[in-house]
């Protein structure tokens, strides 16, 4: 077998083992919701939200929200604060507030990318039950001092399903 030869079955065997693990990686996804909304290019204003629509068909089941941040180089900031309100399919508005740290103390970009583009998953809430099914609407602003900041190219929203606590064990005396 010649090199070339046994190079193209490395590669292609490398090529088979990564669809394998993205296939079940696939079948293990728990995501219900997971989007992004893109902000303009001149900046994210404070009055200007991030709006998602969410449809919770099993009140029951526990889930985790994540807050995804993308941002560039030219984000001025180590920190992201985002006021988040929740509105249930009656119409009740719960409000949150929640810092998204983007950077380490010495101005290293934390989440994954390549560049000057970085995405940070940012832990919002672990085993919320919602009180009823049916269309959930988050609406997002940023909570910086300054009025318009620039260098946040998107926020996003990921909701998963999350493996139900287990029920406290008794034993009878």
């Amino acid at each position: 077998m010649t090199m070339f030869n046994k190079t193209i079955r490395k590669t292609m065997c490398g090529v088979a083992a990564f669809a394998v693990a993205l296939l079940m990686a696939s079948c293990s996804n728990r995501d219900v919701f997971n989007s992004y909304v893109g902000i303009p290019e001149n900046g994210w204003d404070t009055d200007s939200l991030a709006v998602f629509r969410v449809d919770i068909d099993d009140a029951s089941q526990p889930y985790n929200l994540w807050m995804q941040v993308r941002n560039d180089n030219n984000y001025a900031f180590a920190n992201l604060w985002l006021f988040v309100n929740v509105v249930s399919p009656q119409g009740v508005v719960t409000t949150d507030t929640l810092e998204c740290i983007l950077a380490k103390p010495n101005g290293q970009w934390l989440g994954s990318g390549w560049g000057s583009l970085r995405t940070l998953q940012c832990h919002y809430r672990d085993a919320v039950r919602f009180a009823e099914p049916g269309r959930y609407t988050f609406r997002i602003a940023h909570g910086m001092r300054d009025e318009n900041i620039e260098g946040i190219v998107g926020i996003g929203l990921r909701v998963e399903t999350a493996e139900p606590t287990p029920e406290p064990v008794t034993t009878a005396n």
